[in-house]
């Protein structure tokens, strides 16, 4: 895993922001909100993610934020900037709503706070224990929802919402809707005054329990039939919500007297509170890299190709998919085996499991050897199912296939990318017609319409998308580049239908004063370190870093851009993360320390027929890695640990030291046969500690541990030509003035018939060790080293000591291989 065992050290200061509060504003108007956070020295400016959206620094901690007339609705990254770059991000709600800020004291229903309906009102559950009660006038018939916005704005409040009338008796409560935020859709029984109250539900509280609550009359998009649209195609859509009104919407026609009903009992909604139901034309904005702006969108949403639908005066906009292949909608009848939907793959079926047992069965007719892809999307479109996809004979009695949740986190803690929807690929047994059957494991005994779904049935045609995220695994954190340094990004690779080659991955229009050198994600590989470097004149300002993926298929190219990611919250036992809406970069003060790595000329070359610069090396060889280190503070002289980060999985890492008072090392890695062929790019990590004024001027108290890191070092595995295997017998010590023997065996492979000269070798020069090589002619493939320890030899074991194959042609020495030999020398 890349950066593992990082979060126990002390490291440079890390901005973070903590909260914003006001955590949003009206359109057209200014707000002023007060940010915390921890690293914020010599805060000078605040940074939106829509460059519309401006503002300026007031007394301390607190910005006037302008909001222009027109901006759509929905969330915004914000980050604080100071003197040591730019801060994690925190959400930023804009809304076409006024706005009002809770008023204490309110907690009690006697002190409940007077509000006006259609208002959002800004508030904290500030401390354990505490509630806050506002009192809202309604007219009987009114339908009036209370939406309280929290994990979707990055809070960490857990609410729970109830609505009481003036006697005091609770008339609806919820505990959780849009995921763990509550709404209460609720129909005003009578003319009056009605209280809600809000509070935490394990009654915690703090100033990162933040909350918006809409007490909204206007019209509410909850999701859309079909989910997914037609990529260039116009579409009818069916938008289903509350208090939804045609008028005014070209081409709209309003069903809002069908019952579309969704019993959830004291979530409270009920059977007497449908869905209101309009249908528009709807037609898919053209490819674009911006990601939907109203969405607080799911790492594992990365996948998900979508865009925003602002339905005119809504509070936030509905987010619809859009893919490549025809759209189908589910049937109304195909809830069996026998009534079974006839489809044709390619396709993408977009369907609806509102009863809690429902099923929904598709019947595809395939050829035998057709190799098919099927993926579900549900908890990724935001839908409230945990959904199965199972395939079976035309009987529906035997299962041909039944696929799994996509279980595995690549982002870890920070990032976690795993999810409920099931996908795999299907060999097609024989010619003949299958059925497809869908349903939904967490049904239950309720009705809800809102559980929608895209069912992918096509071919196995590759396709990934990428996402970006911090290095650090301890807390949240931006991308700040030291002058004169570097930072380590991580790039993650979601491979999809069946890709497993290499992606390569660039950086466009890079500030001035920065590199990015494009990075390979190897066959096979889904995370690779992304080194930005800071030269030592660039400008303290920030920019934008903009990437994009390709994988080359032969016949066309895949291009993807690569989306920024973040941790939301430190110390979440399942993690908290998000899809960010741009890759911001900053410049902080001057880097203690500069990483380089090098490799030596020796162990590779530019082979014949690969059209590319980066450096051939063969598998089953070891690699060794210069490391060069500028110390540039008077007084730091400390030790550095050095490790690999980013390797392939088959590879094993290694760890080396440079002395204290030394600037040059070494650190090999083993190349091992399993690795596949092909381009892949890693990085060295470095672990020190630099006196307090390298990072503080003026401090003087306790050395400062960092982690940094080299430039990224890019190699392309060949296909091995001489495989080692040294004797398991071989002595594993070796006494000062003694001989034992090391004996090996030497497989040609893949063509090669030359020689091969073996002998003993380590990074730098052997020292303390003899042996004469031995060169391999003919049908020979096995030979013996001599080995003898000097009288002065140093005790212990030379690091990356191996025995090292190189594989002649006329004479030159092409092919590498090599085994790491484990000696220690004793007295």
């Amino acid at each position: 895993a890349l950066c593992t065992g990082l979060a126990a050290r002390a490291e440079l200061p890390n901005p973070v922001l903590h909260t914003v509060f006001p955590p949003g504003g009206q359109a057209g108007t200014s707000v002023t909100v007060t940010v915390d956070g921890s690293a914020l020295d010599g805060l000078s400016a605040i940074r939106l993610s829509d460059p519309r959206i401006k503002s300026q620094k007031g007394e301390g901690n607190q910005f006037t934020i302008a909001i222009p007339a027109g901006t759509p609705t929905g969330l915004y990254d914000v980050r604080a900037v100071g003197m040591y770059g730019m801060s994690s991000p925190r959400a930023f709600f804009v809304s076409n709503r006024a706005e009002r800020i809770e008023a204490e004291p309110n907690n009690t229903f006697e002190s409940a706070q007077q509000v006006p309906l259609d208002v959002v009102l800004n508030g904290r559950i500030d401390k354990p224990g505490d509630v806050d009660c506002y009192r809202f006038t309604a007219r009987a018939g009114q339908r009036v929802v209370l939406d309280c916005w929290a994990e979707r704005i990055d809070s960490q409040l857990r609410g729970v919402l109830e609505v009481y009338d003036t006697q005091g008796k609770r008339l609806a409560v919820n505990r959780g809707y849009s995921g763990v935020d509550p709404l209460v859709d609720f129909c005003v029984p009578t003319d009056g005054s009605y209280t809600v109250k809000l509070f935490d539900l394990t009654f915690a509280g703090s100033s990162a329990h933040f909350y918006r609550l809409d007490i909204d009359t206007g019209p509410r998009v909850e999701f859309a039939v079909p989910a997914v649209l037609e990529q260039g195609k116009t579409t009818r859509v069916a938008l289903f919500g509350r208090n939804l009104a045609a008028a005014g919407v070209p081409g709209a026609e309003s069903s809002t007297p069908q019952q579309v009903g969704v019993e959830l009992g004291l979530r409270g909604l009920s059977p007497s509170h449908p869905f209101d139901r309009v249908q528009v034309e709807v037609t898919p904005p053209q490819p674009g890299r911006s990601v939907p702006a109203s969405f607080r969108m799911r790492p594992a949403q990365v996948a998900v190709d979508a865009f925003p639908y602002y339905y005119p005066d809504s509070n936030a906009a509905v987010l619809l998919s859009v893919i490549d292949v025809p759209v189908i909608q589910d049937a109304s009848d195909n809830h069996s085996p026998a009534s079974a939907q006839e489809i044709a793959s390619p396709c993408e079926v977009s369907g609806q499991l509102t009863a809690g047992d429902e099923q929904d069965w598709f019947a595809v007719r395939a050829s035998r050897g057709e190799l098919l892809w099927l993926e579900a999307f549900g908890e990724r479109i935001g839908s409230p199912v945990d959904l199965d996809v199972v395939v079976l004979d035309p009987s529906g009695e035997r299962e041909l296939a039944h696929f799994s949740d996509c279980l595995e986190n690549l982002g870890g803690y920070r990032f976690p990318t795993s999810h409920l929807d099931p996908a795999g690929r299907w060999v097609v047994p024989a010619d003949g017609r299958y059925l497809i059957l869908v349903r939904n494991l967490i049904g239950g005994a309720s009705h809800d319409p809102r559980r929608v779904y895209r069912l992918s049935v096509r071919r196995e045609e590759p396709d990934f998308h990428l996402a970006v995220v911090s290095r650090r695994t301890d807390q949240p954190a931006g991308l700040n580049v030291w002058r004169g340094g570097r930072e380590l990004m991580e790039v993650l690779a979601i491979r999809r239908l069946g890709l497993t080659g290499p992606i390569h991955v660039t950086a466009d229009d890079l500030p001035p004063g920065i590199e990015c050198p494009g990075i390979w994600l190897g066959p096979g590989v889904d995370r690779a370190p992304l080194v930005v470097t800071a030269g030592r004149e660039a400008t303290p300002s920030a920019g934008v870093l903009t990437l994009t993926g390709r994988v080359d298929l032969g016949v066309a190219e895949i291009v993807r851009p690569a989306r920024g990611g973040t941790m939301v919250w430190p110390g979440q036992p399942t993690g908290s993360g998000r899809l960010t809406q741009e890759i911001p970069l900053a410049i902080a003060p001057e880097a203690p320390l500069l990483l380089t790595a090098s490799l030596p000329e020796t162990q590779f070359h530019r082979e014949t027929g690969f059209l590319t610069s980066e450096p051939v090396v063969y598998q089953d060889s070891v690699l060794d890695v210069a490391i060069d280190v500028e110390r540039r503070f008077e007084g730091y002289n400390a030790a550095i640990n050095l490790t690999g980060v980013g390797l392939p999985r088959p590879v094993e890492n290694q760890i080396a030291t440079i002395p204290a008072g030394k600037d040059k090392g070494w650190i090999s890695f083993h190349l091992p046969a399993l690795l596949a062929p092909g381009p892949y790019t890693f990085a060295v990590q470095a672990e020190t500690e630099v006196p307090p004024h390298a990072v503080s001027p003026g401090t003087s108290k306790g050395n400062i541990g960092v982690t940094v890191a080299s430039n990224p070092i890019t190699i392309r595995v060949a296909p091995t030509r001489v495989a080692l295997e040294i004797d398991p017998r071989t002595p594993r010590k070796i006494a000062r003035g003694k001989i034992i023997q090391l004996k090996f065996a030497a497989e040609r492979k893949n063509g090669f018939v030359g020689k091969i000269h073996a002998e003993l070798a380590a990074p730098g020069g052997v020292v303390g060790l003899r042996a004469r090589g031995v060169t391999l002619v003919g049908q020979s493939d096995s030979g013996t080293l001599q080995v003898v320890a000097t009288e002065d030899a140093p005790l212990g074991r030379q690091p990356f000591l191996r025995l090292e194959a190189v594989g002649t042609v006329e004479d030159q020495p092409l092919y590498h291989s090599g085994r790491f030999v484990e000696l220690e020398i004793t007295d």
